[in-house]
């Protein structure tokens, strides 16, 4: 993994009372706080100040200075200091105080309790990233905790950005942001979202810019809202030229960065005679490409191991190929690096690609270069098609990136030439889930059913997990979602198929008791068992933020009722037909010889829709909830 960037996280505690000090001056009174900020608020910035100098293109330094009101115990999470560094970084003159309702101080932080210890203890072989960590140790709300500290930089990639409000349920009374920038260097900043635009200011040496929030309220947290970089107002700021270890760099365009990616990159893609001699004879007659591709990327899979370097310049430069042959493991940048070299060795071109890897991460922003990313991965194109690599992965196929880096912009790094491109979009046909059951009911409510589910594309990662797991938690897992009132687990089993398109399919055989509730002379009975949808979204009185669906997904659902001579439908349901621009569902159920089938789809659109749709969003899952919970009632046939 990358380096983590400088950041400001105040994050999660659990706080115990830690007595008072004597008082100074009173600041920070909860009943200062402005009500309309209070409102839908676990937390309140009660002053934020970030003063960033730049000496030189190797010199910086900011200072802080951050205090926070924890109104209730939901905001535990905002109380926490921790603040990275690197062997180009340090930090210093760190200072806590908490106060408490009233504004008087009751307690000053010692310096026994500022933490220091690495920062990927656990993931990491050689580091050199670090954190400094702060426990405030207090739990009598509300109360305020204000930290400050300064922190130096020799050599940089990027600068502190500005996120004024950076989360839900968080609310400002003032934050600020100051940058002196020597007129010799250019300082680039986007500002998005923001209620407030820049001064700038100069004096015979500098350039100084300065941003400034007041009183924004709170903003409750909203399912299926977009990325929070959408919302919230924020500055992003980086250099145009920087220099780190002694390599220089530009970041005035993506050619510019990719070049010196590129440079970093030189001359680590070297293998041994005897390795390369045999990765021509594993690939020897194989004529497809693909084919060779897959050949080395599971030979690298089943030699290698990730583990995260973050020494030096590490964050961004990966150690040579050869040293990953010899010692079978790397990070992410490595072993990109290294799959690289394999088809190099075999006639084939690959691309190392930077990405800003994870299931939710936020879009890449295209139109300012600068340092977005926290993953390195593989592009190879073929002449009819591109084939994405996931280096660290020892489990997943060929070809197959899932949603860690699925669907985004990413930086495809060739020297100058480097460019953004767009990774795979799985469709709404590679993302299946699809369930067939046979079950055999009798009048008692008794049973068995066998369960046969495919779950394709991202589904196969759904369920990679259970997959992977050992026979008594492959047990746990399914049990807990059965939906029978009593019932035991008979057996178990999954096939794996590896391809771009990946899938498993489980099997399941379950006996079941108490299915049919007793309804006078009749039997009530819920039709789908396996696949309902509990809940739909929580309704909201005024949605603040577009609606987010990531990703489209399609489930399909037969059950097949083989009925005792004994029962038989009373009246089947009417056929259900769901429509609206955010997906369709449809259900029906059939009856014949003794056999009832019920049929159900149901698909969910991607797509960003606007606030003023959210009320017909919530209606859509309503009703397809609704129609889930369909039953039919049961006859008993006398003899």
């Amino acid at each position: 993994m990358f380096n983590i960037k400088s950041v400001r996280v105040l994050s999660g505690i659990i706080l115990i009372f830690s007595g008072t000090v004597n008082a100074g001056d009173i600041k920070y009174k909860v009943s200062d706080i402005p009500k309309d900020l209070k409102e839908n608020a676990r937390s309140v910035v009660r002053n934020e100040e970030i003063i960033l100098e730049v000496k030189s293109l190797t010199r910086a330094t900011v200072n802080v200075t951050y205090a926070i009101t924890i109104l209730n115990k939901n905001g535990l999470d905002d109380a926490y200091f921790h603040e990275f560094y690197d062997r180009f970084s340090r930090i210093s003159g760190v200072r806590g105080h908490v106060y408490d309702e009233n504004g008087e101080q009751i307690k000053r932080i010692p310096m026994d309790d500022i933490l220091d210890y690495s920062a990927i203890s656990g993931y990491s072989i050689y580091e050199d990233n670090r954190v400094k960590y702060i426990d405030p140790k207090v739990r009598n709300f509300p109360f305020t905790v204000e930290y400050s500290y300064e922190k130096s930089m020799d050599g940089f990639f990027s600068f502190p950005s500005w996120y004024p409000q950076s989360k839900f349920n968080l609310a400002v009374e003032k934050s600020s942001y100051k940058a002196i920038i020597p007129k010799s260097l250019t300082f680039r900043y986007l500002e998005r979202n923001t209620i407030s635009r820049v001064k700038a200011t100069s004096d015979d040496s500098n350039t100084i810019y300065y941003w400034e929030a007041r009183n924004l309220k709170a903003l409750e947290w909203e399912p299926y809202s977009v990325p929070e970089q959408n919302i919230f107002p924020c500055m992003m700021a980086a250099p145009s030229a920087f220099e780190i270890d002694g390599n220089q760099g530009d970041f005035s365009t993506w050619g510019n960065f990719g070049k010196f990616i590129s440079t970093l990159n030189r001359g680590k893609n070297v293998l041994g005679d005897e390795t390369k001699k045999f990765l021509n004879e594993l690939i020897a007659g194989t004529p497809d490409d693909y084919e060779k591709i897959r050949k080395l990327y599971e030979y690298m899979q089943g030699r290698t191991r990730y583990v995260s370097i973050q020494i030096g310049i590490g964050g961004w430069q990966p150690f040579d190929a050869s040293t990953v042959q010899r010692l079978s493991y790397g990070d992410c940048k490595a072993l990109a690096n290294y799959m690289k070299t394999l088809l190099e060795a075999v006639g084939l071109s690959a691309n190392y690609c930077l990405v800003n890897a994870g299931k939710n991460a936020p879009p890449m922003i295209r139109d300012f270069p600068s340092s977005q990313f926290n993953h390195a991965f593989l592009c190879v194109p073929l002449k009819n098609d591109t084939i994405w690599l996931e280096c660290t992965s020892q489990r997943v196929p060929c070809g197959f990136i899932g949603n860690f880096t699925d669907d985004r912009d990413i930086l495809l790094i060739d020297n100058e030439k480097s460019k953004v491109v767009h990774t795979t979009a799985y469709s709404l046909a590679n993302n299946l889930e699809t369930h067939t059951s046979h079950v055999k009911i009798n009048e008692d409510g008794t049973g068995r059913v066998e369960i046969n589910t495919v779950y394709k594309g991202l589904n196969y990662e759904n369920i990679l997990s259970t997959y992977l797991a050992d026979d008594a938690d492959k047990k746990r897992i399914i049990s807990e979602r059965m939906r029978f009132p009593a019932f035991q687990l008979l057996n178990f089993k999954y096939k794996e198929t590896k391809a771009k398109i990946p899938s498993i399919e489980e099997s399941l055989n379950v006996e079941f008791e108490n299915y049919l509730t007793p309804m006078g002379s009749k039997y009530l009975m819920r039709l789908n068992f396996l696949n309902s949808m509990v809940e739909a979204p929580s309704n909201l009185r005024s949605r603040k933020t577009d609606i987010l669906v990531r990703r489209p997904s399609f489930d399909r659902d037969t059950i097949i009722y083989q009925m005792s001579s004994k029962m038989k439908p009373e009246n089947l349901p009417k056929p259900v037909f769901i429509k609206s621009p955010f997906g369709e569902y449809q259900s029906k159920v059939e009856y014949s010889n003794n056999q009832l089938c019920y049929t159900r789809t149901f698909q969910l659109n991607k797509g960003i829709y606007p606030a003023s749709d959210y009320a017909a969003f919530v209606s859509f899952f309503d009703k397809v909830s609704n129609a889930d919970d369909m039953k039919c009632a049961i006859e008993k046939i006398q003899d």
